[in-house]
């Protein structure tokens, strides 16, 4: 049983991970589709995160 306690934070950690993940946005999956699509060499568009909730805290994205 202590085994089972010792997991308990853990997992619910990667459950809220996964739930987060999952409610992501539309718009959100839109852009980092595209971003996905271009080349960025220099790494323009590194901050366009898709775990993050609002695609509108990316840089060079309003």
């Amino acid at each position: 049983m202590a085994m089972a306690a010792a997991w308990s934070p853990a997992l619910a950690a990667v459950l809220l991970a996964a739930a987060v993940a999952s409610a992501s946005n539309s718009e959100g999956d839109a852009l980092y589709a595209l971003r996905r699509a271009l080349a960025d060499p220099r790494g323009v568009l590194q901050s366009w995160d898709p775990t993050l909730v609002n695609p509108c805290t990316w840089f060079h994205q309003q």
